[in-house]
């Protein structure tokens, strides 16, 4: 039988590269919802094309069930109950919006694939929670950490160290001061990867391997985390064994690999993408990230060693200040300036007791961090 689908995102960069590996594996897989938040007119053409049983828009209160539209409900893919005939929801949704869903899909004892790092990022412990008391399962879809995943197999016991690898992103070749000057519009040419607008700055600050790193702790259950910089994207993932041997997974870079092995494990099935010609590689560079010309990442490697709050502190400023750098209303540099404020006013010792603090402590800096960003106060 054919495995059913959940696309959340599904009309964004993850859910587009999903629908074409669903595309290729027409036999295998059928989707029968999809989501996405505001592009009402191609979430209608992925209707036509899929005849799902559900559709969702949030932005423009669209709920599609069995063949028509209905009652607008927003909180349903919220629902534990929408994803209980779900064998596999994708999870592509940008940002803190992801985590409710996550949530519901695990508490439903799916599998959920999922590239929703900040929600990892500021509830980590209760993803893990919920996939433990439900018996959902997790499996990645980051190039990165479906590359960990893939070189550990099903045992943590001889792994002595996990090391993600770091494109650089758009401004790796760039100096300080050239940086200070830099426009969103320029951090959004990512040398190597095509992604959403969030996430391609994420990386431009390095804050994205900053956060995969705390991903990484509550997915593998390991804090012995390494980081390389390696330009060519072609080693996304390696883990080093206790008798110091590295076992690396190498790609092409295109996120169609990691999406589809999510889908399809533990087999593996024929794949569209090219094949890597290792004759045609010359070099594979590597080297250290600069932590003083990209700050943001510095941060993050210390709040990976403070406690959940921290990084919950951490994820909500840095989303409210990517929204203002991409509306030109900030420089480079006051991405990490405004976070260090946030984790000033807000860091305390103390972890939460529930998800509700954790959707309260988000929105509360993301109101402070947007508030400091209207007086001008950077």
């Amino acid at each position: 039988m054919k495995k059913k689908i959940a696309l959340l995102g599904a009309t964004g960069s993850i859910g587009s590269t999903a629908l074409n590996v669903i595309r290729n594996l027409k036999d295998d897989f059928r989707i029968v919802l999809l989501a996405n938040n505001s592009n009402l007119k191609r979430l209608k053409e992925l209707i036509e094309e899929f005849q799902p049983q559900s559709a969702f828009c949030l932005k423009h209160n669209f709920l599609y069930r069995n063949g028509k539209q209905v009652a607008f409900d927003e909180n349903f893919i919220f629902n534990t109950e929408t994803f209980e005939n779900i064998d596999i929801v994708i999870n592509g949704i940008d940002g803190m919006d992801g985590l409710k869903p996550s949530l519901a899909a695990l508490k439903a004892g799916r599998i959920l694939a999922t590239a929703n790092k900040e929600s990892f990022v500021s509830a980590g412990r209760f993803i893990n929670l919920a996939k433990k008391k439900y018996g959902g399962k997790i499996v990645p879809v980051d190039s990165e950490h479906s590359s960990i995943w893939q070189c550990i197999g099903n045992d943590m016991e001889d792994v002595e160290s996990i090391i993600l690898t770091a494109s650089g992103g758009a401004f790796r070749d760039w100096d300080k001061e050239k940086l200070r000057y830099a426009k969103a519009k320029d951090a959004l040419k990512h040398p190597n990867w095509v992604m959403g607008k969030k996430v391609t700055i994420d990386c431009a600050t390095l804050m994205n391997k900053g956060m995969e790193i705390i991903e990484a702790k509550y997915l593998f259950d390991t804090e012995n985390i390494e980081v390389v910089r390696h330009d060519e994207s072609i080693i996304h993932g390696m883990v080093r064994f206790k008798d110091n041997t590295v076992i690396a997974a190498l790609s092409v870079p295109d996120m169609s690999l990691p999406i589809q092995y999510a889908l399809t494990y533990p087999k593996r099935k024929n794949s569209y993408v090219n094949q890597l010609d290792l004759t045609k590689i010359k070099h594979l560079n590597f080297g250290e990230i600069d932590e003083e010309k990209f700050p943001c990442f510095a941060i993050a490697k210390q709040v990976f060693k403070m406690n959940e709050r921290a990084a919950a502190i951490m994820n909500a400023s840095n989303e409210a200040a990517v929204n203002a750098y991409l509306g030109d209303q900030i420089g480079f540099y006051d991405i990490p300036k405004l976070i260090e404020y946030a984790i000033e006013k807000f860091y305390s010792n103390e972890n939460f007791h529930d998800i509700h603090e954790v959707y309260s402590i988000h929105n509360e800096v993301y109101e402070y961090t947007c508030k400091r960003i209207k007086r001008g106060e950077i």
